[in-house]
């Protein structure tokens, strides 16, 4: 079985990135709940914010999804790999986990960064593998050469 997950200099950088946007993203948040004395500059800026109305909701609801999706950035860091076991290839990220047979494959191609793996039927989706998240991948290429016809060079110029 062979495990391919994120590269430790991305995840780090995804980790650090994700931790700073929630940061920030968080304390706009609790901006209106911080006590400023009546006359410093700062207290004009707490009265003009939140902003009144549908435009103060719209803020709110931007900041708390900026947040979310930071928070799926950093559980997709720990999810994300390829397995290869004797017998399959499981894909597994944040939102699915998608395994393939063997004998359900047809053949994979590969599209600048990405890996396609095509089935044999219609009830499967392709798998598509991202390269540039993933360490290692001439290792994966190569098993995949090894198991699988390469559909590129079976088309036509």
């Amino acid at each position: 079985m062979k495990v391919y997950s994120m590269p430790e200099r991305l995840k780090v950088f995804i980790l650090l990135f994700s931790v700073l946007l929630i940061i920030t993203f968080g304390s706009l948040l609790i901006i209106p709940f911080i006590p400023v004395s009546a006359h410093s500059f700062a207290f004009r800026l707490h009265n003009s914010w939140p902003p009144r109305g549908f435009l103060s909701w719209l803020i709110i609801l931007f900041l708390i999804s900026m947040i979310t999706i930071c928070l799926l950035f950093v559980c997709d860091v720990f999810k994300r790999k390829v397995v290869l076991t004797r017998d399959c290839i499981i894909s597994k990220n944040v939102f699915s986990t998608q395994k393939l047979n063997f004998n359900e494959i047809k053949g994979f191609g590969v599209d600048y960064f990405t890996i396609y793996i095509e089935t044999n039927t219609n009830s499967k989706k392709r798998l598509r593998i991202n390269l540039m998240s993933l360490n290692r991948t001439d290792n994966l290429l190569q098993d995949l050469e090894m198991r699988f016809t390469n559909l590129d060079s079976l088309k036509p110029e």
